[in-house]
């Protein structure tokens, strides 16, 4: 706190430093806050952003980067799946017939929208979800999630989460060892 002594002269100079401090601790936080959104701006051209999205958030954390919001569209979502497989696939992205962590598991790209009740929440959630990976000529895998989620089970939910996660080949290749180390130390496979 800022102490203000009766020594004459000398407590102006103590209050000129507490504001210089502030200033300084509130200058950091806007250039902080500037530089969280130029790296949204910059994020991975693979994370695609439907028209008229909302509740849009964007982080990256260990490497992964992470985009997702919400988009009004009936179920089964197709305009929404279809305009970002077809971005994809125009930049070169290949749809991955097996999920790249499960590659003995097909993934949405082949056997469409799975249907869920989520228990872990309460109340229990009807959950329909489709989930595929895309890899570049470099490794790069990109995976989406879209997701309704909805405490009665409808014929026509329309609130769609839309989950996009973007892994560099390094990142990729690391996890896959892992992974696969993992089932073998644990006869998994």
């Amino acid at each position: 706190m800022l102490a203000i002594r009766k020594v004459p002269g000398r407590y102006l100079w103590q209050i000129s430093r507490g504001l210089a401090l502030v200033l300084s601790i509130v200058l950091c936080a806007l250039l902080y806050d500037s530089r969280q959104s130029v790296e949204a701006d910059e994020r991975p051209a693979a994370l695609i952003q439907y028209p008229d999205a909302t509740a849009v958030q964007y982080d990256d954390r260990e490497a992964i980067d992470r985009l997702s919001y919400h988009v009004s569209s009936k179920f089964p979502a197709k305009p929404v799946i279809d305009l970002i497989s077809n971005k994809l696939q125009k930049e070169g992205w290949q749809p991955l017939k097996y999920y790249f962590l499960r590659p003995d598991t097909l993934s949405s790209q082949e056997q469409g929208w799975q249907q869920f009740l989520d228990v872990n929440q309460a109340p229990a959630l009807c959950v329909r979800q489709w989930l595929g990976d895309w890899q570049d000529s470099s490794g790069n895998i990109v995976t989406y999630g879209f997701r309704y989620a909805e405490v009665k089970c409808t014929s026509d939910p329309s609130d769609l989460e839309v989950t996009g996660w973007y892994t560099p080949a390094y990142v990729a290749r690391r996890t896959l060892e892992e992974s696969e180390r993992h089932k073998k130390d644990n006869n998994l496979q």
